[in-house]
């Protein structure tokens, strides 16, 4: 589970990325370069970094609420199923 934890983890940053990045190109009318230096600082901030991907996957993507929130949460389904379901 390591090695595809990683991946998914970097693949997901991506998404996160982007999607960020056109948030600030829509909603504050940055460039596209200025957007894509500050959206690589916002992304890995653990609760921004998700609140702002959300936000830019639903108004910018078209996504739902829901798709937006489960790819940019995934991380809280995910820890809370290893604390219950691991054993010590």
């Amino acid at each position: 589970m390591g090695v595809f934890g990683g991946v998914a983890y970097i693949l997901i940053g991506f998404a996160q990325l982007f999607a960020i990045q056109d948030w600030f190109i829509y909603s504050w009318g940055w460039g596209s370069i200025f957007s894509f230096i500050a959206a690589l600082f916002v992304t890995y901030i653990p609760i921004l970094g998700s609140v702002l991907g959300v936000m830019g996957a639903h108004d910018y993507w078209g996504w739902s609420w829901i798709a937006s929130l489960l790819l940019f949460f995934w991380y809280i389904p995910a820890a809370l199923t290893l604390t219950l379901f691991t054993r010590r």
